[in-house]
């Protein structure tokens, strides 16, 4: 299960019909095992809490965010409740997305048992990172707000330390409104789920989309091979297929319109193009030497005042991390583009 920092009593809602994509509260089968994983945090962050004291590292205490006082700052009725356990109460109002719909998605294309193997990343956890990576394109400020929600605690990931209090006490410390947030990221994810089910014309759209979805997951790495798999994406949705793979020129002409003025002057978006062009082939080729002199191209053009900290990263990975950025960036504009606007996409493409 992938719980979600959002919070309060939920009815199930659907995201996308399509991909049958919802979001609901644990059901009583969950609510347990929630309970001893939020039991597990507070002993982890007691342990914590003593090892801090010994260094004389300051940090808030326990006690600071203890069950009880949550559910008081959150002002969740407890009056029906008074026979639960605190952590019950608090794993009644956790929110997560799952795939509430298998029978009718389009998942069941690639899989006809079950919508996430079990070896497999959950496909909701893809599909909500996706949602909050395309909000950062300049287009969806308005209609989403920044309120697409992000998951805290995924069932899957038996390694990772459950921080399910923790989100709850930073939001709780920041006065959020919890009701008013639950229903602003609600509404923003279903908006998208109905662009998303407005671009799934057929089999072909979903079989583009999953691709997409599962490249962009989860890679922060942020290197040369980043660089290749990002431009691959852009190539793929920009540049005219019947070309065989021929971008000289077209990539140049086509990839500016993507790339935020505030980011690089309008003279020098042809420049950065090409280099990015070059530089994709230069990795899929493996010349290393091509790509040393392209990154000090890159460096000259484009970060002639960046103040390199060399403690935190070589130049050459913090020309990287710039370059990453940026084509993560035009690619978030382009895939939003692409649920919004198909047809406007493709007769960018095809010219």
């Amino acid at each position: 299960m992938i719980i979600l920092n959002s919070f309060g009593i939920i009815e199930p809602t659907i995201i996308s019909k399509k991909l049958g994509v919802g979001l609901s509260n644990p059901s009583n089968d969950w609510i347990d095992g929630l309970q001893d994983d939020m039991l597990e945090e507070m002993l982890i962050r007691d342990h914590n809490n003593k090892v801090w004291d010994k260094m004389g590292i300051a940090d808030i205490k326990l006690d600071n965010y203890h069950p009880s006082d949550l559910i008081k700052k959150a002002r969740w009725d407890i009056s029906s409740e008074e026979h639960n356990s605190h952590l019950k109460i608090i794993a009644k109002n956790l929110i997560g997305i799952d795939v509430m719909d298998f029978e009718n998605s389009y998942l069941q294309l690639k899989n006809d048992t079950m919508d996430s193997p079990s070896c497999e990343t959950p496909f909701p956890q893809k599909f909500i990172h996706f949602c909050n990576t395309i909000q950062e394109a300049s287009s969806p400020k308005n209609q989403l707000n920044y309120r697409i929600p992000f998951p805290i605690y995924s069932s899957d990931e038996l390694d990772a330390k459950p921080k399910i209090l923790n989100y709850l006490r930073a939001m709780m410390d920041y006065d959020f409104d919890l009701e008013n947030y639950k229903m602003e990221c609600t509404s923003s994810l279903v908006s998208i789920g109905s662009l998303i089910d407005n671009f799934l014309q057929g089999e072909e759209d979903f079989w583009m989309l999953d691709y997409i979805i599962n490249s962009m997951y989860c890679d922060r790495e942020y290197n040369s091979y980043h660089i290749f798999k990002v431009m691959s994406l852009i190539e793929m949705l920009i540049i005219n297929p019947s070309h065989n793979g021929r971008t000289v020129g077209e990539l140049e002409r086509k990839l500016p319109q993507f790339l935020k003025e505030d980011r690089i002057e309008n003279s020098k978006k042809f420049s950065f193009a090409e280099i990015m062009r070059k530089l994709r082939n230069k990795i899929a080729h493996g010349d290393y030497r091509g790509i040393k002199q392209l990154l000090e191209q890159y460096r000259n053009e484009f970060m002639c005042n960046y103040q390199y900290d060399e403690f935190e990263y070589s130049i050459e990975n913090w020309t990287y991390l710039n370059i990453c950025c940026r084509l993560d960036e035009i690619l978030n504009e382009i895939v939003w583009e692409l649920v919004t606007n198909k047809d406007q996409l493709k007769t960018i493409q095809y010219s």
